[in-house]
């Protein structure tokens, strides 16, 4: 038995269903909910990849912590202008992160 959405209310009901429990709705196949996620086809990133992204990840990172000192030290520097030396930081860590797993993940 296999779970398949309804077209009208999107309620996950059994295939084997003539309506949709919920809203009585008919139902047809074309609707199927897949409940188990497809690994891609893609083949995992090459250590040289990994490499030239982690580089660009800790360049992002050091030019966030730049541009935050550079403006730290600047008198009458607002939010405004934080905005992007907080958002290199935040990229670069988020991508130093993803790295980290793609390269654990790329041993095995």
């Amino acid at each position: 038995m296999a779970l398949i959405a309804c077209s009208e209310c999107g309620r996950a009901v059994s295939d084997k269903a003539r309506a949709c429990i919920g809203c009585g709705a008919p139902l047809t196949t074309a609707s199927s909910l897949d409940l188990v996620p497809e690994h891609p086809n893609a083949p995992p990133p090459t250590r040289g990849q990994i490499k030239r992204r982690a580089l660009w990840a800790v360049s992002m990172l050091v030019l966030g912590v730049i541009w935050a000192s550079f403006l730290d030290h600047r008198p009458g520097s607002g939010r405004l202008a934080s905005l992007p030396a907080a958002l290199l930081i935040v990229g670069g860590l988020c991508w130093c992160l993803v790295l980290l797993v793609h390269a654990v993940s790329s041993r095995r």
